[in-house]
């Protein structure tokens, strides 16, 4: 695939436009990278074998902050969609506002009392 049809490219050529230049380009950094680890690592926890409950929450909790930096990211672009597609009513703000907590809520129901709360700028763990 070319590498100006990946996302990493797209966010740059954004970033270079006039639009791009009023978003927050280093939420939508961390949203890609989000993504990747959903993708590649998010089911990942090792060897079977290996597995414990405490290598199982540790990975846990480096998902939930990949899940809430990939929901500011969609909630940026969900925005930006709306603006496009809809440019004379507002956008719905009290779903702007609840949408990352929401998606959290959604993905990880009752394993969210067990695992800590990240923060909304927060960075994956290494």
């Amino acid at each position: 695939m070319p590498a100006d049809k990946l996302l990493g490219g797209t966010l740059h050529s954004l970033a270079a436009h006039a639009m791009g230049r009023t978003m927050d380009m280093s939420t939508l950094h961390k949203a890609r990278e989000a993504r990747n680890f959903i993708a590649h690592e998010g089911a990942s926890i090792g060897h079977m074998w290996s597995a414990n409950s405490d290598r199982i929450l540790r990975h846990a909790v480096k998902l939930r902050v990949a899940v809430k930096d990939l929901a500011h990211g969609d909630n940026i672009i969900s925005q930006w969609c709306h603006g496009l597609d809809e440019p004379h009513e507002l956008p719905p703000a009290d779903w702007i506002k609840r949408y990352p907590e929401t998606v959290d809520t959604w993905v990880f129901g009752s394993l969210r009392a067990l695992l800590p709360e990240p923060d909304a700028g927060s960075q994956l763990p290494e």
